[in-house]
């Protein structure tokens, strides 16, 4: 089987709304309405993108994930970067089809370094 890209016009940057699934039911607390979301990744291969979901957390409350936009991933103690194991919360991808583009991203010149 061939590696068919999957044709989409949503871009790295843009501010998409969930449509379908878990994460379709993500309000905004002060505006009532679908909560946007920022595209971090688009895999047009697989024909999946993962978004960052901006949280509104309190004080002293521990983070959890996003239902439908991220998960718990349980993850070992690396003994090499001395970094610890424990719950670590991950990015899950969804699928192009599931997500409504609200906001595109501005254009960037391709060349020019700032």
């Amino acid at each position: 089987m061939k590696n068919t890209m999957i044709k989409t016009k949503i871009c790295k940057g843009d501010k998409v709304v969930i449509i379908k699934g878990e994460g379709s039911n993500l309000i905004d607390a002060e505006t009532k309405k679908p909560q946007l979301c920022t595209v971090i990744k688009v895999d047009r291969v697989k024909g999946s993108v993962e978004l960052d979901v901006p949280k509104h957390k309190k004080r002293g409350e521990k983070a959890t994930p996003v239902r439908g936009v991220e998960q718990w991933k349980t993850a070992r103690y690396n003994q090499k970067t001395g970094e610890a194991g424990g719950l670590k919360i991950m990015k899950r991808p969804i699928h192009v089809s599931n997500v409504r583009v609200m906001e595109k991203a501005p254009p960037k010149e391709h060349g020019v370094k700032a």
